[in-house]
């Protein structure tokens, strides 16, 4: 009896921990959010003030963003850059993914590890020289040129992934299909894209918020508002007078974007990213 009980204490106690770890880092990863929320909400004059629970609702400061900041410029670059990033990091992911997964090649090997080398390569030594090449080919201060840096930083993670994806679909689907008189990019995308479509959506999000979050390409690479990305925007708000309702505004604002992408593809990231690294 009293080895039951024992144990049954020690039940609860592991249970009592366990929710007291998930609730202490939810708290902690919440309440940032919570914290801009209220100070999108709160007077300029007001800030500053102690209060746990909110006592504003001046949506004023979302007005004010609106019209007196380039803040819709801002979005429109920013959601530039995430679409143009993700839709081309897709496009050459499932091509170099497949060639990898498929064909047999010199230097696949040295191919895959150089692919792995260039997540760890900084942003801050390859825009240097971007920059330069920027000036001297005439894309300085435009789209393109954030969207190919992007798309080069984010590209590693999707191939990787798809392979190992591509890698876990039999080859007799694609045998199958060459019988019956289907090409090589013929069953890729009606048969192995389709069933593709967890490890597709995973890397779509995941270069999504790649693109979402870039900073320091934008800002490099661009100097016209209309060019330059929420992130770097709401940066250049600081200044001796700070107007941190407005910023905390566009913060909010920001975040809806990737939070609506996560939540439309939440289904199929952890099967998507557990078979990637299966592989």
């Amino acid at each position: 009896m009293n080895m039951k009980k024992r144990k049954k204490l020690k039940k609860i106690r592991s249970y009592i921990v366990r929710y007291a770890i998930i609730i202490t880092w939810s708290i902690i990863a919440i309440l940032p959010i919570y914290v801009a929320v209220m100070t999108s909400l709160t007077p300029f004059e007001k800030l500053g003030e102690k209060m746990l629970i909110p006592k504003y609702a001046y949506w004023q400061n979302y007005v004010d963003l609106a019209t007196q900041t380039p803040m819709w410029e801002y979005l429109k670059a920013s959601v530039i850059y995430a679409l143009g990033t993700s839709l081309f990091t897709i496009v050459i992911s499932i091509l170099a993914a497949y060639a990898l997964s498929r064909f047999r090649f010199k230097f696949k090997v040295a191919f895959m590890m150089i692919i792995v080398a260039i997540q760890v390569i900084p942003q801050i030594v390859i825009v240097t020289p971007l920059y330069g090449l920027s000036n001297s080919t005439g894309l300085y201060d435009t789209y393109i040129i954030v969207i190919i840096a992007m798309v080069a930083s984010a590209i590693a993670n999707p191939i990787l992934l798809l392979k190992g994806f591509f890698d876990s679909i039999p080859k007799s689907l694609e045998e199958a299909a060459a019988v019956d008189g289907c090409t090589r990019l013929k069953a890729l995308f009606k048969i192995i894209l389709p069933i593709s479509l967890p490890a597709l959506t995973t890397a779509f999000a995941l270069s999504f918020f790649t693109g979402w979050d870039a900073y320091l390409y934008p800002m490099i690479l661009t100097s016209a508002p209309g060019k330059v990305s929420m992130t770097v925007g709401l940066s250049r708000m600081i200044d001796i007078v700070t107007p941190w309702n407005w910023i905390m505004a566009g913060t909010v604002i920001a975040i809806i974007p990737p939070i609506l992408i996560y939540l439309l593809a939440q289904k199929y990231l952890i099967g998507g990213l557990t078979s990637g690294s299966s592989k």
